[in-house]
């Protein structure tokens, strides 16, 4: 139990080696990188007069490279638990650590990132929220998000999904499977309590921030800070209250309009 304890995110963090931190922080790069690169054929393909198969399929693309820039750094620890874990035999850590198994656990996570993004933004796109200029009664449904992503913040389905994802240890001993297919599904499981704990920060990115870089790394950061596991009530309350004051801000732009 001791040992469980220790592995929380920041210590699961330092136990990376200078070519693998190195590494992931340059394929966090790329992908920022070709995110920013790609914005403005991401809004073309979102035009619906244009939206086809094939601009579905790059679509998926696109948003699953976005996710890799946005939640990489954030699921890190709970990759470095599973890693760990494969070594071990018998309790003991007498073999290598089994880096396809590793692969195979993560890649379902951004692929199921990906299937959510491309949902959210077809749903959206069909309301007309997305690409749209914030004026008149699209306000209001912007100040609604923000007041619904705040609120989230303080709900016991946050909280659960939230635990999971700040005790990457716990919870790869409590899920695991045998296998890379095991592996997979432990990887399907995991995104399923990070979509609980983060979906409406999606959101909020989508129709508040337009899927503009500055709103992508505000909320990659809220969710990085969130899931280390340091002072998680704290922070998550703090990211409530700004998200509705920036709700509020908005509800008065609209009953008030400059």
């Amino acid at each position: 139990m001791e040992a469980v304890d220790l592995a929380t995110p920041p210590n699961l963090l330092r136990r990376l080696t200078i070519p693998v931190g190195l590494g992931v922080a340059a394929l966090v790069a790329v992908a920022w990188y070709v995110t920013w690169t790609s914005s403005d054929r991401a809004m073309a393909v979102m035009a619906p007069a244009t939206f086809g198969s094939t601009d579905l399929a790059l679509f998926f693309a696109l948003i699953v490279v976005m996710m890799v820039a946005m939640m990489l750094p954030s699921a890190l620890p709970m990759a470095l638990a599973y890693h760990g874990l494969t070594r071990l035999e018998n309790g003991q850590p007498s073999k290598p650590a089994d880096v396809l198994g590793t692969v195979a656990f993560v890649v379902p996570y951004f692929l199921v990132w990906g299937f959510f993004g491309v949902a959210a933004l077809v749903g959206l796109m069909g309301l007309g929220l997305v690409g749209s200029m914030l004026v008149g009664p699209t306000l209001l449904i912007s100040a609604a998000t923000l007041f619904a992503g705040g609120l989230w913040q303080v709900t016991r389905t946050k909280e659960i999904c939230l635990s999971h994802c700040t005790s990457p240890m716990g919870f790869v001993l409590q899920y695991w499977r045998s296998g890379r297919i095991g592996a997979m599904r432990m990887g399907f499981r995991h995104s399923l309590y990070c979509i609980g704990c983060c979906w409406l920060f999606m959101l909020v990115l989508f129709i508040s921030g337009s899927m503009s870089l500055l709103w992508m790394g505000g909320i990659s950061v809220a969710i990085f800070a969130e899931k280390l596991g340091v002072r998680t009530v704290l922070f998550s309350r703090a990211i409530g209250v700004i998200l509705v004051s920036l709700g509020a801000v908005v509800a008065v732009r609209f009953f008030h309009p400059m």
